[in-house]
């Protein structure tokens, strides 16, 4: 007699965390150039920075790697019982779980 294992799927959604920022870094890929962009959670004032090494360096200055960077928080969208609190962000242990927003 053979046995079937059934798998079951669980949807799951992934996002930035509640309570994190997304934070930006850039660096200038013209050769030689070594212009890097300091961290930041401004990505308005990030871009105007890139835009303004342009403006200083010239035409050959303007194409940037950029790395986004935020804190993701992995939920099911079948919620089982417990499972419906935002955890803390790591080294905060001292904040109270919050109740997750549903995604839009």
């Amino acid at each position: 007699m053979s046995t079937r294992s059934v798998t079951r799927y669980v949807k799951h959604v992934i996002r930035t965390h509640p309570k994190s920022e997304v934070t930006v870094t850039a660096c200038c890929l013209n050769d030689a150039c070594g212009w890097m962009l300091v961290p930041t959670s401004d990505l308005e004032a990030a871009d105007k920075e890139m835009m303004a090494h342009t403006g200083k360096e010239g035409q050959g200055h303007r194409t940037f790697a950029r790395t986004f960077e935020d804190v993701a928080l992995v939920s099911r969208q079948e919620l089982n019982k417990g499972q419906q609190e935002v955890p803390p962000l790591p080294g905060r242990p001292d904040e109270e779980p919050q109740p997750e927003r549903a995604a839009h």
